[in-house]
């Protein structure tokens, strides 16, 4: 808006009383800023909603990959662990011996 469009509006707004701010507004805007700015130190810092749920989310999700590593992983296990199947045969042999061995000193009429 020019000067030459309304003479007599900038006329009034020349005469009238420019806003002054009062001799505290310094001190009042530093300390309304460190009002909203206040953040807990330490470990308490650790414990707000913008650093937990990152953190929450990334350890959920390492929790599924494991779970889920864990389930889809192929179970061949032997039901003697460290042993091949030859030994695990050859002690049952081992047992069968034994027990027929031990029978041998019974009776013999019950094989009848």
């Amino acid at each position: 808006m020019n000067r030459e469009e309304d003479p007599p509006l900038w006329d009034l707004l020349g005469r009238s009383k420019a806003p002054t701010p009062s001799p505290f507004f310094a001190r009042n805007a530093v300390r309304a800023v460190r009002a909203e700015t206040s953040e807990k130190h330490g470990l308490m810092a650790w414990f707000n909603l913008h650093r937990l749920v990152p953190a929450l989310s990334a350890a959920a999700i390492v929790a599924i990959a494991v779970f889920t590593f864990q389930v889809l992983q192929p179970r061949h296990r032997s039901p003697h662990r460290g042993l091949t199947s030859a030994d695990v045969q050859e002690s049952e042999v081992a047992a069968d011996l034994d027990l027929l061995a031990s029978n041998d000193d019974d009776d013999d009429t019950s094989l009848l």
